[in-house]
């Protein structure tokens, strides 16, 4: 069972490792927003992409190896985590140390994750209200207004058939 632990470990760390990197584009990205660069935010997105890609092939990993765990201890999978897994090895072996380190570890950094995409979403609702806006006032100068619906501008989606010019007979 100390083989299956140790790899759990390992992906553990391997998934800690995308979150934190996760994290630190997360914040990359609140600068590339607050600055409006949109190819750092695309080069940012792309490379999120790639770390959420590793998370999953990591997650489908830790899932088969909780099963392993499973069935080695007779524990029940459904309930299985890593808090029972510590239980199960004592609070006071070195593996288990490790393995509530990295669990704090992973919690700690998810939060600040999940703060940080929050931030994030509440900065990019701004600036799509910005520009909101800014297509509004922009309207208003040349006769017709925006009104949020990203449709074609002084375009009312309820009006949906409207004659045209040539439709109307002279």
């Amino acid at each position: 069972m100390a083989g299956i632990i140790y790899e759990l470990i390992e992906v553990l760390e391997g998934q800690q490792e995308c979150y934190e990197g996760l994290l630190t584009l997360a914040k990359y990205k609140q600068d590339a927003v607050v600055s409006k660069n949109l190819e750092l935010l695309q080069e940012i997105v792309t490379t999120e992409e790639q770390f959420v890609g590793r998370v999953n092939i990591l997650d489908k990993k830790r899932e088969v190896l909780l099963k392993d765990i499973a069935i080695v201890t007779g524990m029940d999978y459904n309930k299985l985590n890593v808090s029972s897994i510590i239980e199960k090895l004592g609070s006071e072996n070195e593996t288990s140390q490790k393995l509530l380190k990295i669990k704090e570890d992973l919690m700690a950094i998810i939060e600040e994750l999940r703060k940080q995409n929050e931030l994030n979403t509440m900065l990019i609702d701004q600036s799509l209200e910005f520009v909101d806006f800014t297509l509004n006032a922009i309207g208003s100068t040349k006769g017709f207004t925006h009104v949020g619906s990203y449709n074609r501008p002084g375009v009312d989606p309820s009006l949906e058939r409207q004659q045209s010019f040539f439709d109307k007979k002279q």
